[in-house]
């Protein structure tokens, strides 16, 4: 199986459970790694998520404070999680 379409369902699906909360990308990032065998390497994990924010599922926000990155989904992504859970 492909393992950049399987991370972009499990952080779907992860994002989805947060309903509506920001949830920090290193978390995300740690979420990812210890919820799928074989783990994926950050690379992929990174090209899954650049992918799911181009295609309007998520949505990264960077903080000005401190640069941190948080992701939620859109209304896009909401419906897609909804159809995989």
């Amino acid at each position: 199986m492909n393992p950049i379409g399987e991370i972009k369902r499990f952080v779907l699906r992860a994002l989805l459970r947060l309903n509506g909360l920001p949830w920090p990308d290193a978390l995300l990032d740690d979420a990812v790694r210890h919820g799928l065998m074989p783990r994926p390497l950050q690379s992929d994990i990174n090209q899954a998520k650049r992918e799911l924010e181009a295609a309007g599922y998520t949505q990264g926000s960077r903080d000005d404070l401190d640069g941190s990155i948080t992701w939620t989904l859109t209304d896009k992504g909401q419906h897609k999680a909804r159809q995989l859970d």
